[in-house]
């Protein structure tokens, strides 16, 4: 029997198909030499991802967990691996909001259900989710989860991990653990939620997720600050991450108009005078785009170099965000965008030359930092941010324990 065959008969509730459908999963799996999926499961139900795993340990079948599959990243491949077999495991129909507790706070959903319909459903209570990694509402809730992309919002509202409540997991030997709860203080021991949180695939696959929702704020006011170069913007978005007031976030965008992009939350009377104390603070006054404008500028802002064909994110303390930027620029990036709270540059590049890169890595750990590649293959990582043999035997450890004989080996680091 086929492997398609064998799968399909180990899901009743659910489908095979043969990855046509997942172009994106097909191309990371070319460039990084290996074979493609030898199917594309969809179980329904969290049962089903058991079954599935616990056979393919059994065979000795790898499995890539994927929602769209666009943002599909495999960890270093070997040679070997050429004649590798595995399959993709699609969370797509895992979907739907199953419990939503308005006057708690709290949404629980399937893993695979869209961001667009869980905002869909908040907005209509009068709350959303405030994190704002690139393209958030394309992505599956278990896809944000398992990435763990908080975005520029961070500032203001706490790093996504830090709102994870609960979620069901299925480990790569097949057993299904039900991880914190619907409440805030749920954990006695050690709490499993968070290396779950941003995983990757590496660990297990995430069937469904809560979250701590929040109110809508009253007043989202954008703050604009227009300069003729963006290195012009660095110095007054420092005086911002020392002012007496939080924004919800402070991100400067490269391009035709750089310019320093602020948003401030709550009551009206409160923004106003948010507003008047951080332009007191900075020494500059900032212009007030109309709604329609400062939409389109977040989302600008937001989705920025992240769809170029090679994406990087370049981390830095705050203080040392000029020569990283200047080293960006150098080797070629065409968008830009900045956390200058947090430190954090994305840099997407359309051909970028190895050398230049190699040159970004070794600028930014001069002064520190960290490369990460998020999106691409064959740009370098920072030499600077391999792990210690002490990590090396706690993450091996972790691997081991969630997945003993390494079902999730393509998505490994």
């Amino acid at each position: 029997m086929t492997t398609t065959t064998l799968v399909a008969d180990m899901l009743p509730g659910g489908s095979v198909s043969d990855g046509s459908g997942l172009p994106g999963l097909a191309g990371e799996a070319e460039a990084a030499g290996l074979p493609g999926p030898e199917c594309v499961a969809h179980p329904s139900t969290t049962d089903e991802v058991a079954t599935l795993l616990a056979w393919a340990t059994a065979e000795g079948i790898g499995v890539v967990p994927v929602s769209s599959g666009a943002r599909v990243r495999f960890g270093a491949t070997r040679p070997e691996w050429s004649e590798a077999r595995w399959i993709a495991l699609s969370t797509d129909r895992l979907s739907g909001v199953e419990i939503y507790e308005a006057a708690d706070l709290t949404i629980t959903a399937g893993a695979g259900t869209p961001m667009a319909t869980i905002d869909a459903e908040l907005r209509r209570a009068g709350q959303w989710l405030p994190f704002d990694p690139p393209f958030v509402l394309q992505r599956s809730l278990g896809g944000l989860v398992a990435d763990g992309a908080s975005g520029p919002m961070w500032m203001g509202y706490g790093e996504l991990r830090n709102h994870v409540l609960g979620m069901t997991v299925v480990t790569g030997d097949g057993r299904v653990l039900r991880l914190g709860g619907r409440v805030v203080k749920n954990v006695a021991g050690f709490d499993l939620v968070k290396p779950m949180t941003g995983s990757r695939g590496t660990l297990a696959v995430i069937t469904s997720a809560c979250l701590r929702t929040f109110p809508e704020p009253v007043e989202d006011r954008l703050l604009l600050l227009r300069a003729p170069t963006a290195g012009d913007l660095l110095e007054v978005a420092s005086a911002v991450g020392t002012a007496p007031v939080l924004p919800v976030s402070s991100v400067i965008v490269d391009g035709a108009e750089p310019g320093l992009l602020v948003r401030l939350h709550g009551a009206p009377a409160t923004v106003d005078s948010d507003q008047r104390t951080l332009e007191t603070h900075v020494g500059r006054a900032f212009d007030v785009p109309s709604a329609a404008e400062a939409s389109a500028m977040i989302e600008d802002a937001r989705d920025r170099g992240a769809a170029l064909p090679v994406s990087l994110e370049v981390s830095v303390l705050p203080s040392n965000l000029a020569p990283a930027w200047a080293a960006t620029s150098a080797a070629g990036a065409v968008d830009t965008v900045v956390d200058t709270y947090g430190g954090r540059l994305r840099a997407g590049f359309r051909t970028p030359d190895a050398t230049d890169l190699a040159g970004l890595t070794r600028a930014v750990e001069a002064v520190g930092g960290v490369v990460r590649v998020v999106r691409g293959r064959g740009a370098p990582t920072s030499a600077s941010s391999a792990l210690s043999p002490a990590e090396v035997r706690l993450t091996e450890g972790l691997f081991h324990a969630f997945d003993p004989e390494g079902v999730f080996w393509p998505t490994r680091p």
